[in-house]
């Protein structure tokens, strides 16, 4: 049986960050992108408040759309956020 949490879109990507507890504000970044491939990486904000990802997706693409969702996290502070791109 497969779960919701491995499914692959058949176009673009599925973004999945859920926050970890304590402070500083950090997520796990799971990124299920068409043609099977996950990219996960921690996001968390330096001392100057940018977002940074580690490690970096070799996507740049990936890297971009999980930057720009960096910014509704940083604000919300939600425990999950999902987002469908592409």
């Amino acid at each position: 049986m497969v779960s919701s949490r491995e499914l692959h879109p058949s176009s673009g990507a599925r973004f999945v960050c859920e926050r970890e507890a304590g402070e500083p504000l950090c997520y796990h970044a799971s990124v299920y992108v068409a043609g099977g491939a996950t990219v996960t990486a921690a996001l968390t904000w330096d001392a100057a408040g940018q977002a940074t990802l580690a490690p970096t997706p070799e996507d740049a693409w990936v890297a971009n759309e999980l930057l720009k969702l960096a910014r509704v996290l940083k604000h919300s502070g939600q425990a999950r956020l999902v987002r469908w791109r592409g």
